[in-house]
């Protein structure tokens, strides 16, 4: 029985390894292509940037940077008032919808709903809505919102749960405090780990949002995403390398941040949204 264990691992541990490399072989091959010379790579078409014989050149990078700096700059603006809009408007909500009252339950399964439907179908019924405001940068904002909400909410919601808030809430009011003295000294506090959590989710989600934006955006107002889809679709492999490379130089860190600090309670936040 031990061998047959030891056996059983042994191959589980070779599936792991198998698994990981079919999973970071295209990153490898994106990240190694935004550096090497083409020529290096076998290409021998994408020279136009020659003048340097050396194998690795940073200058695919440069040419990115001038080309999409003004959708980098917008992606990150619109990733940062997510997390802002995210923190006024969800952490409110969520200390809202635990309380129950009638409808609560319906009412967060609303605020859920556009995490089951389709970008497209967001995309045209903002545009339907506000037609009027088509063109608007916060347009944008408004599709990632429909998207980053919910999980800020469900963060806070599955954080409240999990603790004995109302207890607090309750002795606080006894004490005489008043509903926003109560939510900034008991709930805020005790949520603080799931704000944190939920942030990083949604800088991390509306950072890679593309099928809302890519209806949404406009020729001044583009995300990243739809410049790095331009890169790989009209753009020479070393463009598009370096591009993605960018990408994933900005959204890994915040990943790695949400496994290093929500753990196991982030994947969990992740299957209940």
């Amino acid at each position: 029985m031990p061998e047959a264990r030891s056996g059983g691992a042994r191959i589980l541990s070779a599936l792991t390894v198998l698994l990981a490399i079919l999973i970071l072989a295209p990153v490898v091959v994106l990240v190694a292509g935004s550096f090497l010379n083409t020529r290096w790579l076998g290409v021998t078409t994408e020279q136009w940037v020659a003048g340097s014989d050396s194998i690795v050149s940073l200058r695919w990078f440069g040419y990115v940077l001038k080309l999409y700096a003004p959708m980098l700059v917008f992606s990150v603006e619109i990733a940062l008032l997510s997390v802002l809009v995210c923190i006024g408007v969800g952490v409110p909500g969520g200390y809202v919808l635990v309380r129950r009252f009638p409808g609560s339950a319906l009412l967060e399964e609303l605020v859920l709903l556009p995490l089951s439907v389709p970008g497209i179908t967001i995309s045209i019924a903002l545009i339907q809505a506000y037609a009027v405001f088509r063109g608007q940068w916060w347009m944008v904002l408004c599709g990632h919102l429909a998207y980053t909400i919910p999980f800020m909410v469900r963060s806070v919601t599955t954080a409240l749960r999990a603790s004995s808030v109302e207890t607090l809430d309750a002795a606080a009011r006894t004490l005489g405090a008043g509903f926003f003295r109560r939510f900034w000294l008991v709930v805020v506090p005790t949520v603080r780990h799931a704000i944190l959590i939920g942030s990083l989710l949604v800088f991390a989600i509306s950072w890679g949002e593309f099928n809302v934006s890519y209806l949404l955006n406009t020729p001044l107002h583009q995300t990243y995403p739809a410049g790095l889809y331009a890169a790989f679709t009209f753009n020479s492999f070393q463009v598009s390398s370096a591009a993605a490379t960018i990408f994933l130089a900005v959204v890994l860190p915040v990943l790695l941040a949400i496994q290093w600090i929500g753990g196991p309670e982030a994947v969990g936040i992740g299957q209940g949204a």
